[in-house]
């Protein structure tokens, strides 16, 4: 009896103990979710697939399809911990394909948000080693969806395709594909809310950001159609990988109540 004793309370002190690390983590079931929704821009102007823009260099480019993924979102209170958003191994619950093509895949939650202050926002550009090495899987990592390469190399985590009269490929294309291979091109994205963000049991908030492809281009390096017409394997794709990691900034947040979390708006 003493010895059935000793291992029940072994048991129940290793399940607190996964309570603990889960709390650790800053996980939470309850509270409410946050909004977030991307415009894609050039500058302050709205993307328009098909229409023609220039670089700083002057080179002319379109983009006729312009496909990432968004995933492992936390929070950062004001304590300086982290909120990390909910994702599941069985499901690709926290992991977000967003499609300019697709003004529903612009608009997502994460969360339940635990009551507290926030002070920014961090995410990868494209799937974390785990899942990416997992084989073919479902919902938004259903290779179905167009961004899976193969079982060795995984999944597209950034794809943009268009044209320029400066690129030598066939019909002047632009091609750009991040991911796979042994060094991960997922690239991680901090952003400082300018004003903390409450959550509370009754409010929560929507984080509008934009995504600006003037900086694929223009940003850490400077990428000229002339020279990388293609980019698709580990190695040639790192520095659009890198660029695609500056697209994102906020633009505005705003209060969000639970009323307008339940009703959709």
């Amino acid at each position: 009896m003493k010895n059935r004793m000793n291992l029940a309370a072994r048991h129940l002190a290793a399940a607190w103990l996964l309570l603990l690390a889960g709390c650790g983590q800053g996980t939470a079931q309850g509270g409410l979710p946050l909004r977030i929704e991307i415009s894609h821009v050039v500058g302050e102007a709205p993307l328009r697939l098909g229409d023609s823009y220039k670089t700083g260099a002057g080179d002319s480019w379109s983009a006729e399809r312009l496909r990432y993924y968004l995933s492992n979102f936390r929070l950062r209170r004001a304590d300086s911990t982290w909120f990390v958003n909910p994702q599941s191994a069985d499901s690709s619950r926290g992991y977000f394909l967003v499609d300019e093509a697709d003004a529903a895949s612009k608009q997502f939650q994460i969360g339940p948000i635990p009551e507290g202050t926030y002070s920014g926002i961090e995410f990868l550009v494209g799937v974390d080693t785990a899942r990416n090495g997992a084989g073919a899987q479902t919902g938004t990592l259903d290779p179905a969806r167009g961004m899976f390469w193969t079982w060795n190399t995984g999944y597209i985590f950034f794809q943009f395709e268009g044209h320029s009269p400066q690129s030598s490929d066939g019909e002047h294309a632009l091609t750009y594909h991040t991911g796979g291979g042994a060094d991960s091109p997922a690239r991680s994205v901090f952003l400082q809310f300018q004003t903390p963000v409450q959550v509370t049991a009754d409010n929560s908030a929507e984080l509008h950001l934009y995504a600006d492809l003037s900086r694929l281009f223009d940003g850490a390096h400077a990428l000229r159609p002339a020279t990388m017409p293609t980019a698709m394997d580990p190695k040639a794709s790192a520095e659009v990988a890198d660029n695609s990691a500056g697209l994102f900034r906020i633009d505005h947040i705003h209060k969000l109540p639970k009323a307008g979390l339940a009703q959709g708006r």
